[in-house]
């Protein structure tokens, strides 16, 4: 099977879990087609929405703060929730505090975007898509 098709098989079940307000499997499966389709797009344009999104927000961030902040940081920021979710570096079982619902909605988006980066089109899923446009329109 094609990363591409992993990738979209579980946009899919991410979109069907948002839409059940099961945000903490959305996020997890989002994530991981996020990081797929963002290296096949890196691969193929040089660059993903990842890219895309810090220098967006780097900009705003040193606009309004008058400081600087580093790339790394701020992927650290963008990436926390899905990380945290994901591993567990400390061993401890720590409170994971997260406005859930809207890290799931700005992975997903991220994913269908370097999902269009790479292919120049929306994923042919009626279930990825509508949840697309309503996130996003």
């Amino acid at each position: 099977m094609e990363k591409k098709d992993i990738a979209l098989k579980q946009l899919r079940a991410s979109a069907k879990h948002y839409n059940d307000s099961d945000y903490v499997r959305s996020i997890t499966l989002s994530g991981v087609a996020e990081e797929i389709l963002g290296r096949i797009a890196k691969e193929r344009t040089k660059t993903n929405q990842l890219d895309n999104e810090v220098v967006y927000l780097k900009s705003v961030y040193e606009y309004f703060s008058g400081h600087t902040i580093s790339n790394k940081e701020l992927m650290h920021q963008i990436n926390k929730t899905k990380n945290e979710l994901k591993h567990n570096d400390n061993g401890t079982n720590a409170w994971v505090e997260s406005d859930f619902e809207n890290e799931a909605a700005l992975l997903f988006v991220r994913a269908v975007k370097n999902h269009f980066l790479c292919y120049k089109e929306l994923p042919n899923d009626r279930t990825i898509r509508n949840l697309f446009e309503h996130l996003t329109l």
